[in-house]
């Protein structure tokens, strides 16, 4: 007796979605659930995550390995949500993201601008010269709003970019 069609079809989307979050190709698995619905979805829950590159790691929040288990956590963590393990956050400086990133001509309009930033609720990355970062964020739209709020309410202009700390 074999699969029921909605069954069949939930089982291979739940494999896509499975291996999508552990790095792997969803449209690959996918294609291989259809053949091998349950084997696909278990192959899939037993292989080891894979730490995203390249366009995904650009999408995704700033992940780090827990020093204790090596299940991915947020970068800021004090606290790994698998193994509790109490771990040392990485500081807003070492973190990627996206950022409004705001250029100074002269070293005195960077002291300046560092100064009015640090007036500003907003995380901010002032250690770069000649560049000014607020951030970073983990969605483009949130530097960009930071942005526009920068640019109107204190004549601060800049662009959106990805920033990449590496580690």
């Amino acid at each position: 007796m074999g699969v029921s069609l909605p069954l069949w079809l939930i089982l291979t989307a739940m494999t896509a979605y499975a291996a999508s979050t552990r790095g792997r190709s969803g449209p690959r698995w996918f294609a291989i659930g259809l053949f091998f619905p349950c084997m696909a979805l278990i192959a899939v829950l037993l292989m080891p995550r894979l730490a995203k590159t390249g366009v995904d790691a650009l999408v995704h929040e700033d992940l780090r390995p827990c020093p204790a288990c090596g299940q991915d956590i947020q970068a800021n963590a004090s606290r790994c949500k698998y193994c509790a393990a109490d771990v040392e956050p990485i500081a807003l400086r070492d973190r990627s993201g996206w950022v409004a990133r705001i250029s100074a001509q002269t070293d005195e309009e960077f002291a300046r601008m560092a100064e009015q930033m640090g007036r500003i609720d907003i995380p901010s990355v002032l250690d770069e010269p000649p560049h000014l970062f607020a951030g970073p964020f983990e969605e483009k739209a949130e530097a960009q709003n930071t942005l526009n709020y920068l640019k109107s309410e204190h004549g601060l202009d800049g662009l959106v970019t990805w920033r990449s700390v590496t580690r």
